[in-house]
């Protein structure tokens, strides 16, 4: 008997990952000199920061998919550090902030810098976004930012008059430069090209600018590069360290630590969402940020962080490890190494006009009709946040959102606000997770709460909610990212929903409860509910899969009246068949394709006392067919429908049996209904009438 052939070897991880790395690269360039130049300092600190970043962080990282460097939204607070202390105070206070992040690491705090409302921490996001488009709108006019957020926001007028001067001054050409390196930067974003995707915006922008203002001979303000890598270092000295007798310091360093570990724990949060690896250890990443800061506060660098327009990047060019992450920073170092004298012919205006771009985006970016469906109150607690930190600074308006919400919830709750219990119980027998909330689930609790649902095996979880006195927006935010992350997973889970949102809006005493939510969800949804008579069928004869996937499919349109195009939903359902067969074994097979509405969960059920003879792994005939048609809304119970009947043929060989040789749809239906049914069937959501009277029913 032959040999089968060997197996190709992989290729290394390296090479595997320097596609990706050669792309971050090229945005990471611009934008760390930009960032450096945001913050008050020489474009190479940022560089430098980058290079910590990679070549330490990158191995040190638990998010092995993050990049971490400069941040242009620790660039505004730098800036007032810089402008307060001097340049000299980074090799005091980055030190600093790595040492605390470092600390908090070994103290297991990684999840208490994300228990911060969603209202809160995308006001600091949005005031963030405006400090910096506000400030870089005069560099991008080769003036310098005035003194503080706010006057710089009410000088942009006087520096569009500048601007639009046209009277060849340097002002009027740098405008020209920023202008045209933000249209490059629009024009990118606009186009759907996916090509393009591969392309770095920042880069093509900057070399349009550059290579313009090269053409037309503009004396305008251009990069500063030194000769050499060591003479970007600037340790801090002994005399520096005066400056920790200034408690004014240690609390700018407090408010860098916060705003960079909540930034990199956000960062690290969304990457964790874009594929389907090893999850983030927040506790290690922290360590690992740290670390990093100290070693970038020794050489006089900017503090790093995870940042997610460059993470995001990395993920979309196909890295697929840590290496991509650590030949960022082997490429930033070949820059400085190598070609110092090309960076010093970037002018300014196109990396400020960069970060003007990142500006909008990040303050355009807040999920504002989220907000707004969660209640005034919401968008009320956002709107301050960004008031205080435009018009006072960044610590002020996050302590001051942090209040509010604080308010908010002790207005609700009263003198139970803190009162919060998590219980897990763990079903061996049948591979279930049982966990029951009870108490007020608010944002003081977010990381007691996310550390608990993040620490669940991949069984069936079920989340018991019946005791559940008060959820906020955080939590609900919590619940939410986590669903679908076991549903990205394929791991069943059951989470009432409109139970969760009734508590959310009759319980928040701030805001009006939407009509759809104030009548109490009572109705019970059981798991297989959508499995009518119309839609059951004994022994319909099939001469292939195709067939039945065919008729089934036919069966399933009709009789739902599938406001869809059938063809195209059986044509779904047969390419997800060629891609892997859905006849698991023990004679079932659950065909299934997406659902192009917001109809709900359809299926139609086949079974034979004989069964099909399909091709099957196990080479047992098909008894059983489940043909499901799902949104992608109702992918929690499309999961646990498939969880169901694999148990149902696994696990309950009598109560299988007796499905098989039924003698009707109606005795199908009464089985599956049966007590003996309970662990299969069970109740997978609460509806109000109004809802319960909506749900899809087959037409006779």
């Amino acid at each position: 008997m032959n040999a089968p052939p060997p197996t190709p070897p992989r290729a290394s991880p390296w090479f595997e990952n320097l596609g990706p790395a050669v792309v971050v690269t090229l945005i990471s360039v611009p934008l760390s000199m930009g960032i450096a130049i945001a913050s008050g300092v020489p474009a190479a600190r940022g560089l430098v920061t980058g290079i910590v970043g990679g070549l330490l962080i990158g191995s040190l990282t638990s998010c092995r998919l993050q990049i971490s460097g400069p941040s242009a939204g620790q660039a505004v607070m730098v800036l007032e550090l810089v402008n307060q202390f001097g340049v000299r105070s980074l090799g005091v206070v980055v030190p600093l902030v790595g040492l605390l992040q470092t600390l908090a690491g070994f103290l297991k705090l990684g999840k208490v810098f994300r228990a911060v409302s969603p209202a809160v921490i995308n006001g600091m996001l949005a005031g963030i976004g405006l400090l910096l488009f506000a400030a870089q709108f005069h560099v991008m006019v080769d003036d310098p930012p005035r003194g503080s957020g706010l006057q710089n926001l009410l000088g942009i007028p006087d520096a569009v008059r500048r601007a639009m001067g046209f009277d060849g001054s340097v002002h009027t050409h740098a405008a020209g430069i920023g202008a045209l390196t933000l249209l490059v930067l629009v024009v990118m974003a606009w186009l759907k090209a996916p090509w393009l995707k591969r392309v770095p915006a920042p880069l093509v922008a900057v070399v349009v600018g550059t290579g313009t203002a090269a053409a037309f001979g503009f004396s305008i303000l251009r990069v500063d590069m030194p000769d050499s890598v060591l003479e970007s270092f600037a340790p801090p000295s002994l005399a520096d360290l005066h400056m920790l007798r200034d408690p004014s310091l240690w609390l700018s360093a407090l408010a860098l630590t916060f705003v960079a570990s909540a930034e990199t724990l956000l960062c690290s949060s969304a990457v964790d969402a874009m594929h389907d690896g090893p999850r983030t250890d927040y506790d290690r990443e922290l360590l690992a940020q740290g670390l990093g800061n100290v070693v970038c506060g020794a050489l006089g660098a900017l503090p790093t962080t995870g940042v997610i327009t460059r993470s995001g990047a990395n993920v979309q060019a196909g890295a697929t490890g840590r290496q991509s992450a650590i030949l960022v920073g082997a490429g930033l170092l070949a820059f400085m190494v190598v070609l110092p004298g090309l960076l010093e012919v970037v002018p300014t205006a196109c990396l400020a006009g960069i970060l003007v771009f990142i500006g909008y985006q990040l303050v355009r970016g807040r999920p504002y009709a989220e907000l707004l469906r969660y209640g005034w109150s919401e968008l009320f607690v956002y709107f301050v946040t960004v008031g205080v930190i435009v018009s006072v600074n960044l610590l002020s308006g996050i302590l001051v959102g942090i209040g509010l919400a604080l308010v908010k919830l002790v207005i609700s709750r009263g003198k139970s606000f803190h009162e919060f219990e998590v219980e897990v119980q763990h079903d061996r027998e049948h591979a279930q997770v049982h966990v029951h909330l009870s108490g007020a689930a608010s944002f003081i609790h977010l990381a007691r709460l996310s550390g608990v649902l993040e620490a669940l095996p991949p069984d069936e979880v079920h989340l018991h909610i019946e005791h559940l006195e008060y959820i906020d927006h955080a939590c609900l935010d919590v619940i939410s990212k986590w669903e679908r992350q076991r549903i990205r997973a394929h791991n069943p889970v059951r989470v009432e929903w409109d139970y969760l949102h009734h508590t959310y809006y009759t319980q928040n005493l701030l805001i009006p409860t939407p009509e759809e939510h104030v009548e109490v969800p009572e109705h019970t949804h059981s798991l297989l509910d959508f499995l009518y008579p119309e839609v059951i069928y004994l022994d319909e004869p099939y001469a292939d899969k195709a067939d039945a996937i065919d008729t089934l499919g036919r069966h399933l349109v009709r009789h739902y009246r599938l406001e869809v195009d059938g063809n195209a939903l059986i044509d779904s359902i047969h390419a997800r068949e060629r891609r892997s067969s859905t006849c698991v074994g023990g004679g079932l097979m659950i065909p299934h394709g997406v659902l192009r509405s917001r109809q709900g969960l359809h299926g139609a059920l086949a079974i034979s006392r004989e069964g099909w003879n399909f091709e099957t792994p196990d080479g047992l005939p098909v008894r059983c067919i489940l043909l499901l048609a799902t949104p992608q809304d109702s992918a929690a119970h499309h999961l646990a429908v498939l969880a169901a009947f694999a148990r149902l043929f696994e696990k309950k060989p009598e109560l299988r049996e007796q499905i098989l040789a039924a003698g009707s749809p109606q005795e199908v239906v009464a089985l599956l209904s049966s007590e003996d049914a309970a662990e299969i069937n069970y109740s997978f959501d609460r509806l109000s009438a109004a809802q319960a009277e909506a749900l899809p029913r087959p037409a006779t």
